[in-house]
C-alpha cells in the first residue's frame, strides 16, 4: 500500500468493520468517503466522525452504484482507494426452508454482484491513478462451507476467487488487490451469533490488524482465528469440516421468522 495520503471510498462505511476503517484512515490523515443504504446511520457515523464524506447508496442496485461512482468522483477526483465493505448475512436452514429466496438474493446482490460491480465501475478510474488500492473485505470462510449460513460463505468465496483473478489480472497497472479474510466480529451482522470456542473480535481490533497489514504490504490478510482455521482446513478438512458441522445446528434452533 502506497503510504501517501490516500483519498478513500469505503462501502458499507456506516458502521461496524467500514466505520472502524474509515477511523483509521482518517487517523492516518486521509480523505474518507464512506457510503451505505440508511442514512440515519450515515449522519449519526458523520456526528461522530465529521471529518467524514457521506452517501446514500446500495451496492446491490446497478443505478444506485452509478450514480454514487459519478457523484463521487466528480468531488474527489483523486480516489485512489476502494474497500469493498458492505455485506449482508443471514443464519438458515436449507433443510427446512428457513430463509424466503429474496433474502439470500439480497446477500448474493450486496456480498458479491455489489463487489463486481463498484470494481467495473471504479477501476477505468483507478487504473488512471499512481497508485491505486482494491481491498475486498471476505471472510474465513471464504475458505471452508458452513452449512448455518451457506449463501454467505459461498458468496465470500466468491469474492476470494475474484480477487485472486483480478490481482492476476492487474498485476500490470497502478492497481493493487488486496484482500481481508475477519473472523468472526462482535458488529449488528452477529450480535445474535455465538460459536463455541470462538470469540468475537472487536471492529476496532480487526481494522488497527488490517491496517497495519496494509502498511506492510500484504496481500491476503488473516486476523485472529482466520489464520489458524483456514491453515488447518488446508491441512486437515475433514476435521474443520466436523467442527464446524458440529457448531452449525446450535445456531439454527430459534431461527428469526420472515416474511
Amino acid at each position: 500500500m502506497n503510504n501517501e495520503n490516500r483519498t478513500v471510498l469505503i462501502t458499507g462505511g456506516s458502521t461496524g468493520i467500514g466505520l472502524a476503517l474509515a477511523k483509521e484512515f482518517l487517523n492516518n490523515n486521509d480523505t474518507v468517503i464512506i457510503c451505505g443504504r440508511n442514512e440515519e446511520k450515515l449522519s449519526k457515523a458523520k456526528e461522530q466522525l465529521p471529518q467524514l464524506h457521506t452517501y446514500i447508496s446500495d451496492v446491490s442496485d446497478e443505478n444506485s452504484i452509478n450514480k454514487l461512482v459519478s457523484s463521487v468522483l466528480l468531488a474527489h477526483p483523486k480516489l485512489n482507494f476502494l474497500v469493498n465493505n458492505a455485506g449482508a448475512m443471514h443464519i438458515h436452514d436449507v433443510a427446512n426452508d428457513s430463509l424466503p429466496f429474496k433474502y439470500q438474493q439480497q446477500e448474493i446482490m450486496t456480498n458479491f454482484y455489489g463487489t463486481v460491480a463498484v470494481c467495473n465501475a471504479l477501476l477505468p478510474h483507478l487504473k488512471q491513478q499512481k497508485n491505486a488500492t482494491i481491498l475486498n473485505i471476505t471472510s474465513g470462510l471464504a475458505y471452508m462451507p458452513f452449512l448455518a449460513s451457506p449463501v454467505y460463505a459461498a458468496t465470500k468465496a466468491a469474492v476470494h476467487s475474484y480477487s485472486l483473478s483480478i490481482r492476476q489480472a492487474l498485476k500490470n497497472t497502478s492497481v493493487e488487490v488486496v484482500e481481508a479474510l475477519p473472523p468472526m466480529v462482535d458488529t449488528e451482522m452477529t450480535k445474535n451469533l455465538e460459536m463455541q470456542g470462538m470469540k468475537k473480535m472487536t471492529p476496532e481490533k480487526l481494522a488497527k490488524v488490517i491496517f497495519k497489514q496494509l502498511i506492510k504490504g500484504k496481500l491476503e490478510i488473516r486476523p485472529g482465528d482466520s489464520a489458524m482455521m483456514i491453515k488447518m482446513y488446508k491441512l486437515f478438512p475433514w476435521m474443520i469440516n466436523f467442527v464446524m458441522g458440529k457448531m452449525a445446528p446450535k445456531l439454527l434452533i430459534d431461527l428469526p421468522k420472515y416474511d
